[in-house]
């Protein structure tokens, strides 16, 4: 069966608040990549090192990581505590990873476990490794109505959560209560509601159960 977003022309436009945090020790391959992803509407923050990316991700939230599967050395260690750094912000952050020659298998299926959206092989095409950022931004466009009759394409997801939605987000994956979050937050139960009803509405989710699920999961 056909999406719904899959019938939806999908124009640059659409890409112009998602943000890419981009590293990699070959200087070209980040600047291909760099510049393919600004030519298709994406803001990108090209960073030096895995470290500094991850401590950049708890400042302020990208949509996709392209990072390097191994160091120089061939190990994934620290790509691995990235990865799981990252998935345990349930914020549906995707990354990617780019692969060196003749990787093991078994290198790419640990990365995969641990959250990895995709792996690339070399030479890496910089079209298409966006265009399969394009493919998973898709699942988030919905059509709704406006107040004229019309419809308008809007984003949804974790990418279109407020700076206090995502914190409020995380409080519900803890399991606190509504009464909770207010007290910590210094905001009224009656605003704490609102803003889990809108993180559904954002999220697609159609209970707490399945926010949670959905967050813990993405």
């Amino acid at each position: 069966m056909e999406r719904l977003s899959d019938t939806i022309p999908y124009r640059t436009i659409l890409n112009r608040d998602r943000l890419v945090y981009l590293t990699h020790a070959d200087a070209l391959v980040c600047k291909a990549l760099c510049d393919e992803f600004i030519a298709q509407g994406y803001q990108v923050s090209m960073v030096p090192d895995l470290q500094a990316l991850t401590r950049l991700v708890s400042v302020r939230r990208p949509d996709l990581v392209v990072a390097a599967l191994t160091d120089a050395d061939g190990n994934t260690a620290h790509t691995i505590a990235a990865l799981d750094s990252i998935r345990g912000q349930h914020l549906g952050i995707h990354t990617f990873l780019l692969a060196p020659e003749n990787v093991r298998a078994e290198l790419v299926v640990e990365a995969v476990k641990h959250g990895a959206s995709a792996v690339f092989s070399p030479p890496y095409a910089a079209v298409a490794i966006a265009r399969a950022a394009e493919e998973i931004f898709r699942s988030d466009i919905q059509i709704e109505p406006s107040k004229d009759g019309a419809e308008a394409v809007k984003v949804r997801g974790f990418g279109a959560l407020t700076y206090r939605e995502r914190q409020i987000l995380q409080f519900v994956i803890d399991g606190r209560t509504n009464k909770e979050i207010a007290a910590d937050l210094g905001l009224s139960y009656r605003t704490v509601e609102v803003h889990r009803r809108h993180i559904m509405e954002k999220i697609g989710a159609r209970n707490t159960a399945e926010l949670v699920r959905m967050a813990v999961g993405s």
